[in-house]
């Protein structure tokens, strides 16, 4: 019997190779909503949200990070995700980043920093329901 196809998933900051496997499928959060991809997906090209990426393995094993914006490219199996900044659960501290929300959310930013203040919202929000989802999911 053939090997089923496997996707291969590379997610990628600035400073570092966040996460480098194969995988069954994976979704992500899209600028404009959530896109799910598997084996034999066609080309794509999309601009990405801050939001959860979740890699499945196929066998019940998910990994989820947290990613902020960015871009995805997906071609012969193989997906390829660009973003500012990605974490892992265990690499958030919830204090710090409810701190940081409770900043953005006092500070009344210009028109010219309004857009860059919303981002950094998005961001410290999609940190603390990827913490929330990974506590009420049992880590699976």
């Amino acid at each position: 019997m053939a090997a089923a196809k496997r996707l291969r998933v590379t997610v990628i900051t600035p400073a570092r190779t966040v996460l480098e496997q194969d995988a069954a499928s994976v979704v992500l959060p899209a600028f404009d909503g959530e896109w799910g991809i598997l084996p034999g997906h066609a080309p794509l090209m999309a601009l990405l949200g801050c939001g959860r990426l979740t890699v499945a393995d196929g066998e019940g094993k998910r990994e989820r990070i947290a990613i902020r914006g960015g871009f995805l490219q997906v071609s012969s199996d193989v997906v390829t995700v660009l973003t500012a900044e990605a974490a892992a659960p265990d690499e958030i501290d919830a204090a710090k980043v409810n701190e940081e929300l409770r900043e953005l959310k006092a500070a009344s930013p210009k028109e010219p920093e309004r857009e860059a203040h919303e981002q950094q919202q998005a961001w410290a929000q999609a940190r603390l329901k990827l913490l929330a989802n990974e506590s009420s999911a049992g880590h699976n």
